[in-house]
């Protein structure tokens, strides 16, 4: 028989490092019998290294593998206190089907490793119907592999943390489970003198809590190497046939996460199963099972771990998540705008309207959902959004909230036209001429200015000769003569000249103020026609006189 001790040679790798290998080969082989098709290469692959690697143990000699609660071990060594997640996990997927020791013979053959594994991932209870673990292999003909069942009061003693494990013997020699004298009754534990209802409350122990945490951990261990294998075979399928039915397994295995709240675990199935939406050569139905596998991912509690990383904004993940919100805008929008609503610190509304835009035009519906919000500060943040999405359906929601009571949505609502569709925006921006706010007027004329819209000229012209004796609007027509000159139209001419002669007595300076910003305004312009009277008043020694002499130069430098 094969232990530890009989591998401790100086030629050799040490007897942990070759089990290691071994358990964590085997564990990837069983879970790529599980889960890929009979013809997918890589199962074979998989027990292929599986059957290398034990063949490293066997060195030709008997090899007797213990399996416990806590791990693998060679029969023969002391019980292995810390061993690797992996080996735990396979190692309760093996008690699970009552199979305590594993025999391995010289010569083990491919054939017999690939049955062995194939009952292995069969259901526990399908096996224990069948007669047990050992009248499957026998009826499956292995010769080289052999298999005893639990006896459960030995998992008892190893539990408890005795020196030396109590192995049942081989089949077929002295006291076996079929020997009535060694049988344990099923469902009873040897405890030492403990009764059951006394070893049922030690069960509700700090130290039960610990294992149940453990087990918790093999069992996320064990699900992500499943994960892991589902994600290969997906990105390596064509088939659609296959490739949905693979895809629905990624579902199905992702609630196993949610459940131990292993949301990081997801996040990089998320990120696996983007890369393949983005991939090239994917039919369009691929995408759209993708797309709706991520929704159903992304559900429930998985959603607020995703806005809070969201809202973290880390560096480097920005790819990533602005990746996730691009397929997943539509889903996330919703929860994305009541975060946004509840966030208190500048960064973190900064952050997740960075979000909601990356969701692009399948978040409008959201956003225009909230236009009707009766917090006008939240109107005002969707308006914001809404400009940043360059939309036609952008346009038409930002035109609904034109009229807003709150003057400072409507100032929103004039940046965000320009930002969207300068074209678009002229329309709704020469209609809020006749804005009563002050403040929204002032961005309203600039806006225009910057559209450098034609069709504003003379509304613009009509504001700017508007009776008012004494220039109280003087800002006002100061900043649409300014537009003016912005939009550059030689209609603008001969009235920005009749400025310059304009007396003024009731206001002269507030006149002289509005004469400098024409004189600039018709520098701007560039029309030829206005240098004759440009250049009479640039003679004068006054604010007026240098506003027309830069404004002559201006004009003579674009007609040369």
């Amino acid at each position: 028989m094969r232990s530890s001790r009989d591998l401790q040679q100086p030629e050799d790798k040490s007897a942990a490092l070759l089990l290691d290998a071994a358990i964590n080969a085997l564990a990837k082989a069983l879970k790529a019998m599980n889960f890929y098709p009979p013809e997918h290469p890589l199962r074979d692959e998989s027990v292929s290294s599986a059957l290398e690697n034990l063949n490293d143990l066997l060195s030709g000699s008997q090899l007797v593998l213990l399996w416990s609660r806590e791990a693998c071990t060679l029969a023969g060594d002391p019980p292995i206190k810390n061993s690797s997640l992996t080996a735990r996990s396979l190692a309760r997927e093996m008690l699970t089907r009552k199979l305590q020791r594993l025999i391995i013979l010289p010569g083990l053959s491919l054939s017999d490793l690939k049955a062995f594994l194939s009952i292995a991932t069969t259901d526990a209870a399908n096996i224990q119907t069948e007669g047990g673990i050992e009248a499957a292999m026998l009826n499956s003909g292995i010769t080289t592999i052999c298999a005893n069942e639990v006896n459960l009061s030995l998992l008892s003693t190893i539990k408890n943390g005795s020196t030396e494990p109590q192995t049942a013997p081989t089949p077929g020699t002295e006291g076996t489970e079929a020997d009535p004298d060694s049988a344990v009754a099923e469902g009873e534990i040897s405890t030492g003198g403990i009764g059951i209802e006394q070893q049922k409350d030690n069960d509700k122990t700090p130290a039960h809590n610990s294992q149940d945490n453990a087990e918790a951990t093999l069992d996320l261990q064990f699900s992500k190497l499943g994960m892991d294998i589902l994600l290969g075979m997906l990105k390596a399928e064509d088939r659609e046939s296959h490739f949905l039915q693979l895809a629905r397994e990624v579902i199905d295995s992702s609630e196993e996460f949610k459940q131990q709240e292993a949301f990081e675990a997801l996040l990089h199935v998320i990120e696996a199963l983007i890369e393949i939406y983005f991939s090239s050569g994917r039919s369009s139905s691929q995408k759209e099972f993708i797309k709706y596998a991520l929704e159903q991912i992304a559900s429930g509690a998985m959603t607020g771990f995703l806005l809070d990383r969201i809202e973290e904004h880390i560096e480097g993940n920005e790819p990533l998540f602005n990746s996730i919100c691009s397929v997943l805008g539509q889903s996330l929008a919703y929860p994305l705008i009541q975060r946004l609503c509840v966030a208190e610190s500048l960064h973190a509304r900064k952050t997740i309207a960075i979000a909601l835009t990356r969701s692009g035009e399948a978040a409008i519906s959201a956003l225009v959902a909230m236009l009707r919000d009766e917090r006008w500060y939240v109107v005002r943040n969707m308006v914001t959004i809404l400009g940043e999405i360059v939309s036609p359906e952008s346009i038409k929601a930002l035109r609904m909230v034109s009229q807003h009571p709150e003057p400072k949505v409507r100032k929103e609502v004039v940046k965000a036209l320009v930002k969207v569709n300068p074209q678009a925006s002229e329309a709704p921006l020469i209609s809020m001429l006749a804005e009563p706010d002050k403040d929204v007027l002032r961005q309203v004329i600039f806006s225009l200015g910057t559209i450098r819209s034609k069709t504003a000229i003379r509304p613009l012209l009509e504001m700017v000769n508007a009776t008012d004796t004494f220039l109280k609007d003087l800002e006002l027509k100061k900043m649409a003569v300014s537009a003016l000159g912005r939009i550059g139209d030689k209609q603008a001419t001969e009235p920005l000249l009749d400025i310059l002669y304009v007396k003024g007595w009731f206001a002269p300076r507030r006149w002289h103020e509005l004469k400098v910003a024409a004189a600039t305004a018709l520098g701007h312009i560039g029309d030829e026609s206005a240098l004759p009277k440009l250049k009479r008043l640039a003679n004068s020694d006054s604010d007026l006189g240098k506003a027309c002499g830069e404004a002559t130069d201006n004009i003579e430098r674009v007609l040369k």
